[in-house]
């Protein structure tokens, strides 16, 4: 379901055409962070006792670190 009449969205898609690459460019990249910030607040909400590096493995399904060796006790 849309809330955007045709006349609307195509009025968007025009002003999108005219900005020049590095302005959409630019506004991709600020819509892609304020939707890892929102995922990230969810995360957090969910999850409280992990820690920052944690949610964002989460959020990226990979881990960023190396795993450290298992160290032995002698």
């Amino acid at each position: 379901m849309r809330d955007t009449t045709p006349d609307a969205d195509q009025a968007r898609l025009d002003a999108i055409r005219r900005m020049a690459p590095i302005d959409r460019l630019i506004q991709a990249l600020a819509l892609s962070d304020s939707v890892r910030a929102f995922a990230l607040s969810k995360l957090r909400a969910a999850y409280s006792d992990r820690t920052d590096l944690e949610l964002v493995e989460m959020l990226v399904g990979a881990p960023l670190l190396p795993a450290r060796p298992a160290t032995t006790s002698s």
